[in-house]
């Protein structure tokens, strides 16, 4: 199977960080909460995933309003999630509902630098 249209292929066996920031009237909010949680419930039965997490901005009027930071275990297993045909429905339940004004940026990424407490950095 192939990808979704417009997501690159991570394509790694390392770790990897889907990183998805998303434009969202705060009047649509609660909304936009529930058709996330499709989209979680398809993402956390996947293997590989480890964990996500929706961040909501403090301010009504930040541009990104939430960001969704989910973890893989590899880049390839995340791969693999994003080809899953309930996942890819709900995905398209959230960016094609009529009465949601959502603008998805989804990006993969790796660590570059990993930072704990005490840690000095060079």
């Amino acid at each position: 199977m192939s990808l979704p249209t417009g997501h690159t292929s991570a394509g790694t066996e390392q770790p990897v960080t889907l990183v998805n920031a998303f434009s969202v009237p705060m009047s649509q909010k609660d909304r936009f909460l529930d058709r996330w949680k499709d989209n979680a419930r398809c993402m956390a039965s996947a293997p590989g995933f480890l964990r996500a997490r929706m961040l909501q901005a403090v301010s009504d009027k930040a541009e990104l309003t939430f960001i969704n930071v989910a973890e893989w275990a590899s880049g390839t297993a995340l791969d693999a999630a994003r080809t899953d045909p309930e996942w890819q429905r709900s995905i398209k339940r959230l960016t094609d509902d009529p009465e949601l004004d959502v603008t998805p940026r989804p990006m993969v990424y790796r660590t570059a630098i990993d930072v704990a407490p005490g840690d000095k950095l060079q």
